[in-house]
């Protein structure tokens, strides 16, 4: 017999999927307070919505539908797509993305690149960052295409809903395996940040987190080659996940899992190896040395760091704090990686407070950086990178006709609060809920 649902249970669907829609077609960047009133509506309903448990099918079927919604218009929130879409167009008309700055082109009468979409791209003096992985599908969005922006990008959606689909699923494998409620996969497949982030915006950490996932689901059955190579294609699509090797390293050698360490640092390095060359070397080099010592957004301690410094000499010091917060955020997620592997953490667990530490001392914090430990909370007990998902809202608020500002105040806020969430549930939910 079919089961009913309430009436509230129907209308927290439609406000969740009137929301995300009018966010990713309806709303302009800049105007601040609809985007605002209709994320907190979207994330509102959200919540309601984990309260109906004998639903599975329905909200798994309507998970995937929300992210349809978006493929009619281009990114709303982010413009990074045009660089996916620059680096495509280059590479199928046989120009290696790293050889030259996109200034470069403008002249060169390459079909597909033009002075509009040079336009749009928000680093035209940096080189592209994006690893060999990333390059591949967008050469193949920018052939299925044929110059079409919008069918470019809805072939890079299409990667990143299957992706999705693959991290709830291996969610719920894993939520299976640590004897809990499947209906948890729910916080993070309907959260309205992840939906519009990966999907809506098209950011690849959506793909980087079905490899972690698909990684950790390997490396709990023991599945050496399959765990280390899946891990090993999260670095090569983004190279942050490195910072997960020296757990899996040292865990490795205490349950005799080390080589998948050594599968994961070999399989990403053999990611790069079809784009090697010196161009790469040096346009990746370049772009890396920028990110840290130029580009900042929402930072937490860089920020207080840069305010010190300012008062000490009177302008900012980040190409100095930068290279300075690294050092002190590679020694932290060592200590913390050593803890874990002592206290005999879970995998997700440890990748948890990982990344949450790299966050913390990161000059740049975009919103979609901090999904990938709402799927790590969800499967070791944790909550609080669900009040994250909400309130790293504010920093679209910055947005404007003329430009990016948001007031440190805003970002002050943002960050009191997630601490307040950390440090409640440590100290208080711990006998409450279990931990893996």
């Amino acid at each position: 017999m079919r089961k009913e649902h309430p009436f509230g249970f129907y209308s927290f669907l439609f406000v969740l999927s009137l929301s995300i829609f009018s966010i990713g077609n309806l709303i302009a960047r800049d105007q601040s307070l609809l985007l605002l009133a209709s994320f907190v509506s979207a994330f509102v309903a959200y919540l309601f919505l984990q309260k109906e448990k004998n639903a599975f099918q329905l909200l798994f079927g309507f998970g995937i539908c929300v992210r349809l919604l978006l493929f009619f218009s281009l990114p709303s929130l982010s413009d990074d797509i045009y660089r996916f879409i620059w680096d495509g167009t280059l590479l199928l008309n046989g120009i290696h993305p790293f050889d030259n700055l996109p200034g470069f082109y403008l002249d060169q009468n390459i079909p597909g690149i033009s002075k509009e979409l040079f336009n749009k791209l928000n680093s035209p003096t940096y080189f592209t960052v994006y690893p060999p992985i990333n390059q591949f599908i967008f050469w193949f969005s920018a052939l299925i295409g044929g110059g079409n922006w919008l069918i470019s990008t809805n072939v890079i959606r299409i990667i990143l809903l299957a992706a999705d689909i693959g991290s709830f699923w291996m969610i719920v494998q894993l939520l299976r395996k640590y004897n809990k409620s499947t209906h948890l996969a729910f916080w993070f497949f309907l959260n309205p940040l992840v939906i519009l982030e990966f999907v809506g915006n098209a950011h690849f950490d959506g793909l980087v987190l079905f490899f972690l996932l698909a990684g950790i689901n390997w490396f709990h059955d023991s599945k050496k080659l399959l765990s280390g190579s899946s891990f090993g294609l999260a670095i090569g699509t983004k190279l942050l996940p490195f910072i997960y090797t020296p757990f899996l390293l040292l865990k490795g050698f205490k349950t005799g899992k080390w080589g998948v360490a050594i599968i994961a640092g070999v399989v990403g390095i053999l990611t790069i190896l079809p784009m090697f060359s010196s161009s790469f070397i040096r346009g990746m080099q370049s772009s890396l040395n920028l990110y840290f010592q130029k580009f900042e957004f929402n930072a937490s301690i860089y920020y207080i760091a840069r305010e010190i410094g300012f008062w000490i000499y009177g302008y900012n010091k980040i190409a100095v704090i930068g290279p300075l917060l690294s050092i002190l955020s590679f020694l932290s997620i060592l200590g913390v990686t050593i803890t874990a592997v002592v206290k005999k953490w879970s995998v997700p667990k440890t990748f948890l407070f990982v990344l949450f530490t790299y966050l913390l001392f990161a000059t740049t914090v975009h919103p979609w950086y901090t999904l990938s430990l709402l799927a790590f909370g969800v499967l070791s007990g944790y909550y609080f990178p669900i009040v994250w998902s909400l309130v790293i809202f504010v920093t679209y608020l910055g947005y404007s006709s003329s430009g990016f500002h948001l007031p440190l105040g805003w970002i002050g806020i943002e960050y009191l609060i997630v601490l307040i969430a950390v440090i409640l549930e440590l100290k208080f939910k711990r006998l409450l809920i279990p931990r893996t």
